[in-house]
């Protein structure tokens, strides 16, 4: 999922104008900058992928409301529509207008943010990577300097993982959205996919 994360942010900044779906860090910046040299049109595309990602972390809140109990297994059904969503969206022609689509995906990266917020025992995000590198670079630490430290090793190496999932997902995003268009995104539902499986067969044998 790290590695979908990379992946639909580069291909939103790549393909769709030059927006991230996932870091909202990144629209921040952008939109800071964009209003600073008074840029209000760019501002505003900056704008809507945020308002689009605090929609999508609301609408993941629902599934603790006592009404939302029949809903058996959030994540999975959240993980579900995100797939439907970019299998749909990769039959769109390239000049298809860029505001759905980005907005889809800002909505549909907090609701898989929302829903798997843990890796193991500890916290993590698969759709941005910033929080993921701190806590690589902590546990990288604790483990050169407080040997031995067995949890601080596997730590380590696994956040290292999801950050280079991360990065390769970006790297593959990128190459795919140039060479495919907005097809490029049926590659980002195999990767989901492969998420999907495992996460499917262990909720039945539990």
């Amino acid at each position: 999922m790290a590695a979908a994360g990379g992946f639909l942010d580069a291909f939103t900044y790549f393909g769709h104008g030059r927006v991230f779906a996932n870091a909202m860090s990144g629209n921040v910046v952008l939109l800071g900058v964009a209003a600073a040299t008074g840029d209000w049109r760019q501002s505003y595309r900056h704008l809507q992928p945020i308002l689009a990602f605090l929609v999508g972390v609301a609408a993941a809140q629902t599934f603790r409301l006592p009404r939302m109990a029949k809903v058996r297994d959030p994540a999975i059904a959240c993980l579900t529509l995100e797939m439907v969503f970019l299998f749909a969206a990769g039959w769109l022609p390239i000049r298809a207008l860029d505001l759905p689509l980005v907005l889809g995906i800002s909505f549909l990266a907090a609701l898989q943010s929302s829903t798997f917020p843990r890796i193991e025992k500890w916290g993590y995000n698969s759709t941005m990577t910033t929080g993921n590198l701190r806590v690589f670079g902590e546990a990288g630490f604790d483990a050169i300097f407080s040997r031995p430290n067995v949890e601080a090793a596997h730590k380590a190496k696994l956040y290292g993982a999801i950050c280079l999932a991360f990065l390769g997902g970006a790297t593959l995003g990128a190459m795919s959205t140039a060479a495919l268009e907005n097809r490029a995104l049926w590659v980002a539902d195999i990767v989901l996919l492969v998420a999907w499986f495992p996460l499917v067969r262990a909720r039945r044998t539990a």
